[in-house]
């Protein structure tokens, strides 16, 4: 994820956290370095930014990873 650090976050959540735009589970690490790698798991991978209103305002992405095979 590339991004402004100033401006924007990352947060990879749950389904219920992405739904609702909520950090979910709570202890969830909140990325801000502005250039931020996530390894994918196979399945969907949720993310939010958790400023305020940022996500209810579009700012997330669900990826439904495959496996290459």
């Amino acid at each position: 994820f590339n991004y402004t650090p100033s401006t924007h976050n990352v947060v990879e959540v749950d389904k219920v956290g992405y739904n609702w735009c909520l950090i979910n589970p709570i202890e969830a690490t909140v990325h801000h370095s502005g250039k931020d790698q996530m390894k994918l798991v196979e399945g969907m991978n949720y993310y939010i930014c958790s400023l305020p209103g940022h996500c209810q305002m579009g700012m997330k992405l669900a990826i439904n990873a495959t496996s290459s095979s």
